[in-house]
């Protein structure tokens, strides 16, 4: 009867740290899927966070006043930049853009494919001028209808890459079980 009674004990005992140990998985398991959506939920909210301030900044580029007119000068300084080497990589390439749309076109073509801009050879005419004089005043303005355009292929790019990321983020992950 006394041995009986050890394989009892030793019963309950095993039975009593399995269901302890099932407890403690199941309350792992529950703060595991609770930390998961939390974090679902935190990268929901950064997401909405860069749409505003993307929306903010294309709404509000050109009259930026207040605290936000040095981060909006920022933006617009890197646009321009990114818009420059662009240019530089694609004369490195040899790659000629459409004066309208940005779409790369064949360096001899009269039209862009894309948007049937006229993309003749521009006729640049040049004057002799010495090393010290300032820019012209038609010089100033040619430079910054380049970086206008380039800054809205960029916006451009983004929005076409942000639309896909979404699209990927939209597609949730199918795994088996």
């Amino acid at each position: 009867m006394a041995s009986m009674d050890f394989f009892n004990r030793i019963g309950n005992t095993i039975s009593a740290a399995g269901k302890d140990g099932m407890a403690k998985a199941k309350e792992l398991k529950d703060t595991a899927k609770i930390s998961v959506d939390i974090k679902e939920r935190e990268g929901a909210i950064q997401k909405m966070y860069r749409e505003l301030g993307k929306a903010y900044y294309h709404d509000h580029r050109d009259d930026a006043d207040g605290e936000y007119e040095d981060r909006i000068a920022a933006i617009k300084a890197a646009f321009e930049e990114i818009g420059e080497l662009k240019a530089s990589k694609d004369d490195l390439r040899g790659i000629k853009r459409c004066p309208d749309c940005g779409h790369p076109v064949a360096p001899n073509a009269k039209f862009c494919g894309n948007c049937g801009a006229k993309c003749e050879e521009e006729v640049v005419e040049c004057e002799v001028v010495d090393d010290d004089a300032e820019e012209t005043a038609e010089e100033t303005e040619a430079a910054e209808e380049t970086a206008d355009e380039v800054v809205e292929e960029t916006e451009e790019t983004e929005d076409a890459a942000a639309e896909e990321s979404a699209e990927g983020e939209a597609e949730p992950e199918k795994t088996e079980e």
